[in-house]
């Protein structure tokens, strides 16, 4: 195990205690995705960014995969609930202000987003924060749950689904960039890291809406098991076999760089997963075909 990330600037061991603090504060803490309730709805927002990818990004005036991973980074955990998408809004934070780029990411958001309206957001300029040349973004999404569907429990003996990522998706930019800055990852490495994310909210939904999973886990920064952990009872866990991930190159490179150390930062080629019964292991394969769809392990009892 080496300490590539932390000396990167990225902290994973205090990142995991504070997850666990805000755990104790209840389970809304625990989830990719809150739920509220108000006038008999039920009420689903998350909120994330894109990380330290919006520095290449930005630079390069990448501005539609801008709008796709911060697109990603929040329908993908809207995902993992029942919830129908209907309201996105942004924050986006400058050293300097550039009206017209900032235009075009929001532009590419609106389209982006499908029937999830952009129903606003906030610019700062803020030159005694952020450094010149950047800027930060983040995300916040509203869905809502049809209250008369409740989810069978998971059980041992469940299937754990994966589907693949496009790459390493918008985790791990702070290790990637230094990498890449050390001369170890070549253009052509940085360029492959540069890809969007897939938007698997479609396709899950369409599993939800025909009773086909218990449960889905969006796997960002952290790694598999850490994320998969917060789609399982906590009487139970997942058994998985990493020899059945189809391989990506830019993971072998990285595997080769950073050893083991890819397990606990990066996706390692699964962007997102689904628990199940195996009976329906057919139809949800055949829903999330365009993502390569595979029986990655299953739940076990602790």
């Amino acid at each position: 195990m080496t300490d590539l990330y932390k000396k990167s600037g990225v902290n994973l061991e205090e990142a995991d205690i504070l997850s666990k603090k805000l755990g104790e504060l209840g389970s809304n803490f625990k989830n990719f995705a809150g739920t509220a309730f108000y006038n008999g709805l039920k009420i689903v927002t998350c909120c994330d960014g894109i990380g330290t990818k919006i520095i290449p990004l930005y630079k390069n005036r990448l501005f539609r995969t801008i709008a796709i991973d911060l697109a990603a980074a929040n329908l993908n955990d809207m995902a993992t609930k029942n919830a129908a998408a209907v309201g996105f809004l942004d924050y986006i934070a400058a050293h300097t202000l550039n009206s017209a780029d900032i235009f075009c990411i929001i532009n590419e958001l609106r389209y982006v987003l499908g029937s999830c309206t952009l129903l606003g957001g906030e610019t700062s300029e803020m030159p005694d924060l952020l450094k010149e040349g950047i800027i930060d973004i983040c995300g916040f999404a509203i869905g809502i749950v049809d209250g008369k569907f409740t989810p069978e429990p998971v059980r041992s003996g469940d299937i754990v689904i994966a589907l693949i990522s496009n790459g390493i998706h918008a985790n791990g930019f702070s290790l990637v960039r230094k990498l890449y800055n050390d001369g170890k990852l070549s253009e052509n490495d940085f360029a492959e890291c540069l890809k969007p994310s897939y938007i698997y909210y479609n396709a899950v939904q369409k599993l939800w809406e025909n009773n086909l999973i218990k449960s889905a886990a969006n796997i960002t920064g952290g790694g598999i098991y850490s994320n998969l952990a917060r789609a399982v009872p906590e009487n139970l866990k997942v058994d998985l076999d990493f020899n059945t991930i189809p391989q990506q190159d830019i993971y072998k490179k990285l595997y080769t760089l950073c050893g083991n150390e890819i397990y606990d930062v990066f996706n390692c080629g699964v962007g997102f997963c689904l628990i199940a019964d195996s009976v329906h292991v057919d139809k949800i394969n055949n829903i999330c075909k365009c993502f390569e769809p595979f029986i990655f392990g299953k739940v076990v009892e602790k």
